[in-house]
C-alpha cells in the first residue's frame, strides 16, 4: 500500500524551499542569533508543520518539545516551519532555529535567517515606529551594520549575536512594524563602512547633548566613533533625570563587585571626560577612599536605575543623589538625536554621517 502524500503541506515545503534558495542565489546574507539561553525546557510549534533537518522525508509535527534532562543530543537539532514561521515558547520567529545542548546542560536556541528578516524584528523594538521615517531608515542602517559586524567578529561561538540589550534587541515577529519594515526596505542592504570596511556601529538611546569618544569606554580610537554636538535635549525623554539611594545599599551593591566599603561618608565625581561624563568616582569610607570606574558603579547599581554616567553627583541624608541626563553609553549614533535631525528634514544618509564622521554607504554584497 502507497503512503498517503499530503499535498497541500508538500506545496506549502516547496514555496518555502524555492524562496530560500532565491534569497541564496541573490547573494542574502544571514545571521545566527541567541533568542533563548539556558533554557530547561524549548517547545517549537508550527500549525503548518515543523520540518526536522535530517528526518525522513513526509515526517510532519506540529509541536516538538526539547527537554535539557530528557533529551540526549549528539548534535543540533535544526528545525524550520513548513510555512516559515516557528514559535520558540509561544514566541514567532522567521527562518530555521537550531536547538543545542551546552556542557551545562541547559539549552541554547539560536535563530538562523536572512539578516533583511533579523532586522525586521529589531527596529521597532529599539526605536518608537512612529518616529520619523528617516530616523528609522538611519537605525536600519545602523542595525545591519552593527549586526554584520558583530557576524564577521563572532569567532567560533555557535551564534554571532545576543537577542538582548547586549546585541541588540530582537523580537522576532512580534516586533514587526509597518514603518519599520518600510525602513528595512528602503535600505535594504546597506551599510556604513570606512576605508571599505564594516565598521562597529554602536548607538544608544540618548547622548544628553554630546556623544562620546570610544576611546574613553572601551580603547577604541576610531575617527568615526569620536565624540559629536547633538540637540537629542531638545525632545528626549532622557533630557533629565534625578536617582537617590541609600549609601549603605551603594556598599552593599559595590560589595558584590568586590569593593570593600563601609559607612559610606561621601561620594565625590574624580574624574570626567572631554564631553563631560563621568570618568571615575571617589568614595570615601573609614577614614579612606576608593575610586571606582563610573561605568562599574552604573553597572552595579543598574543601567536602568543610573541610564548614564553623564551625571553629578552628592550625598545628601545618607542618600547618594544622582543628578543626570541620557542614556546609555553614548557612543556613536544617538537615536533621539537621530530622529531630531529628521524632524528637521535631515536624511538618513546625513544623520549616519553625523554620529559616524568620515564614513559612507556601501552595499553588502559590494565588500
Amino acid at each position: 500500500m502507497q503512503p498517503k502524500i499530503n499535498l497541500s503541506f508538500l506545496i506549502i515545503v516547496i514555496i518555502s524551499v524555492l524562496s530560500c534558495l532565491s534569497a541564496v542565489a541573490l547573494g542574502a546574507e544571514s545571521i545566527r542569533v541567541a533568542v533563548a539561553d539556558d533554557e530547561k525546557e524549548v517547545v517549537l510549534f508550527s500549525k503548518a508543520g515543523l520540518i526536522i533537518e535530517g528526518a525522513p522525508a513526509g515526517r510532519v509535527e506540529k509541536r516538538l518539545t526539547f527537554s535539557a534532562a530528557a533529551n540526549a543530543f549528539r548534535r543540533p537539532m535544526r528545525v524550520t516551519a513548513a510555512d516559515g514561521e516557528i514559535r520558540v515558547n509561544g514566541k514567532g520567529y522567521r527562518g530555521l532555529m537550531e536547538v543545542r545542548k551546552k556542557s551545562n546542560g541547559l539549552l541554547l536556541v539560536v535563530n538562523e535567517l536572512y539578516i533583511e528578516d533579523y532586522l525586521r524584528g529589531v527596529i521597532a523594538a529599539e526605536v518608537p515606529p512612529d518616529w520619523a521615517v528617516e530616523a528609522l531608515k538611519a537605525q536600519a542602517v545602523a542595525s545591519r551594520t552593527y549586526a554584520l559586524y558583530r557576524k564577521k567578529t563572532s569567532g567560533r561561538r555557535p551564534y554571532h549575536i545576543l537577542a538582548t540589550v547586549n546585541g541588540q534587541v530582537y523580537a522576532g515577529r512580534s516586533g514587526e512594524h509597518k514603518n519599520a519594515l518600510r525602513a528595512v526596505r528602503d535600505t535594504e542592504g546597506l551599510v556604513v563602512v570606512y576605508r571599505g570596511e564594516v565598521i562597529p556601529a554602536f548607538y544608544h538611546s540618548s547622548c544628553g547633548g554630546h556623544t562620546e569618544n570610544a576611546l574613553e569606554l572601551w580603547g577604541l580610537d576610531e575617527p568615526y566613533l569620536r565624540g559629536v554636538d547633538c540637540e537629542c535635549q531638545a525632545i528626549s525623554k532622557y533630557g533629565a533625570w534625578e536617582k537617590r539611594l541609600a549609601v549603605s545599599r551603594v556598599a552593599a551593591l559595590l560589595a558584590r563587585r568586590g569593593y570593600r566599603l563601609r559607612d559610606i561618608s561621601d561620594m565625590v565625581i574624580e574624574s570626567i571626560t572631554p564631553a563631560g561624563r563621568v570618568r571615575s568616582v571617589s568614595i570615601r569610607s573609614g577614614g579612606a577612599a576608593a575610586v571606582v570606574p563610573a561605568e562599574t558603579l552604573r553597572a552595579a547599581m543598574g543601567y536602568s536605575f543610573i541610564p548614564s554616567v553623564f551625571f553629578e553627583l552628592s550625598v545628601d541624608g545618607g542618600e547618594a543623589v544622582f543628578s543626570g541626563r541620557g542614556m546609555g553609553h553614548g557612543v556613536g549614533l544617538c537615536q533621539w538625536g537621530a530622529e531630531e535631525m529628521a524632524e528637521k528634514g535631515q536624511d538618513y544618509a546625513s544623520i549616519l554621517r553625523w554620529y559616524y564622521p568620515g564614513t559612507s554607504l556601501a552595499r553588502i554584497d559590494e565588500l
